[in-house]
């Protein structure tokens, strides 16, 4: 369905690439659009094109423009000796999702989003809620809950994976926990970042495509309420602000084994459109361990997206389904990532806003989608409004719970 598409490397840019090689920070966020690819073995050389837009029309896609000019520098391959097996796949993230609204009316969310979730090879968001009936609350000011049609909501819009790392997935306890795994476990539906201790908890979870391709899920979360990281024998959460060790060592772990790891990870301040410094070096040591794509989540605002060293940095990904939301808490998209085989060929983000139910559809003009495109390509700061003052609780037993260990 998708044509070939080259993965754009920060090393390989015309401008500044001495700078580029040199420094250990990320790109400015690139967008890219498959190409038609000659198959004259006389000329193996592969094109691919820098987009500087979200949206490219059908016309567009379809065109054969002839190679500019003043194209990069792109790879040689002699077609006579080296064979590459093709085998592309894709991946659509979303952000947060809360179907504590919609489930009860009897509404999907999910309906208008483009391309549907179901149309990807793999489809990942985050569950920022339980999916339970039972349990009692936790005190805070928040908490979020849907009952169990909502696990056939998810897998019906296409869903193959969700993250539980955060800071709402144990708002009814360790029975709302219970429910949450065991209705998508019925439903098929992978769901690392959580479990009934902290090996279940760190452990990555694996996916093995129809083209033999293993995709290993690693999910963690920087916002740790008081009680809510995995101890070895609690139910719980992987925890990356106390923990880092350990799920940097699950990291490695999936690596190791697979042939792509993604990390979904809840951290950052709520409706700061710019990533924090500590989303800055946790990214990088991700990186370092093995991740070839970063979903962030929790700001409930959009982040830009980068690239460094062959991976895909979405420092936040929005409210994806939520409340309804008519500012910048609206604002959100869908996550096209683009593999050949193990390898990231490139991206493309997909602007969407809430509507009046609190699902995204999606958005190619206005003012709304000028400010989508600013923040996800880097110029965030002058979106970023004051961030609130939060204040977490955390116990003696988090710190003791979460410290590193041999297990998992």
């Amino acid at each position: 369905m998708y044509r070939r598409l080259n993965f754009v490397a920060s090393c390989v840019l015309t401008l500044g690439i001495t700078v580029a090689c040199a420094e250990p920070e990320a790109d400015q966020a690139i967008f890219v659009q498959r190409e038609s690819t000659t198959t004259d073995p006389s000329n193996s050389t592969q094109s691919l094109r820098v987009s500087s837009t979200v949206e490219v029309s059908e016309a567009d896609a379809r065109a054969d423009d002839p190679a500019p000019t003043t194209a990069p520098e792109t790879p040689t391959y002699n077609a006579t000796t080296t064979t590459l097996k093709k085998r592309p796949w894709t991946l659509l993230a979303g952000g947060d999702v809360l179907l504590d609204l919609t489930e009860p009316e009897g509404v999907d969310p999910f309906t208008k989003v483009e391309p549907s979730l179901s149309s990807a090879d793999v489809a990942i968001v985050n569950l920022e809620m339980a999916i339970t009936e039972r349990g009692e609350p936790y005190d805070k000011e928040f908490v979020f809950r849907a009952p169990g049609s909502a696990a056939l909501t998810l897998a019906g819009a296409g869903v193959d994976v969700v993250s539980l790392a955060n800071n709402h997935i144990l708002d009814f306890g360790s029975e709302g926990l219970e429910d949450t795994i065991s209705v998508l476990d019925e439903v098929g539906i992978l769901r690392p970042g959580a479990g009934a201790n902290n090996a279940e908890a760190y452990a990555p979870r694996v996916l093995v495509l129809d083209n033999e391709i293993r995709v290993a899920f690693v999910s963690a979360s920087a916002i740790i309420p008081g009680g809510f990281s995995a101890g070895a024998e609690r139910p719980g959460i992987a925890d990356a602000k106390w923990a880092i060790p350990r799920v940097l060592a699950a990291v490695r772990a999936a690596a190791s084994g697979n042939d792509v790891v993604v990390v979904s990870i809840h951290w950052g301040v709520e409706r700061a459109t710019c990533p924090s410094q500590d989303q800055r070096d946790l990214a990088q040591q991700l990186i370092e361990a093995g991740a070839n794509l970063i979903l962030g989540h929790h700001p409930h605002v959009l982040q830009p997206i980068e690239t460094f060293d062959r991976t895909v940095i979405a420092y936040s990904l929005g409210n994806f389904a939520w409340h309804p939301r008519y500012g910048i808490t609206g604002d959100t998209g869908v996550l096209e990532i683009f593999f050949d085989g193990p390898i990231v060929e490139g991206y493309q983000f997909h602007p969407h806003i809430l509507d009046y139910l609190g699902g995204a559809m999606p958005v190619d003009s206005g003012d709304r989608y000028d400010r989508i495109i600013d923040i996800v390509e880097g110029r965030c700061e002058a979106h970023s409004p004051e961030p609130p003052t939060t204040t977490e609780v955390i116990t003696e037993e988090d710190r003791d719970a979460t410290a590193p260990t041999t297990e998992g």
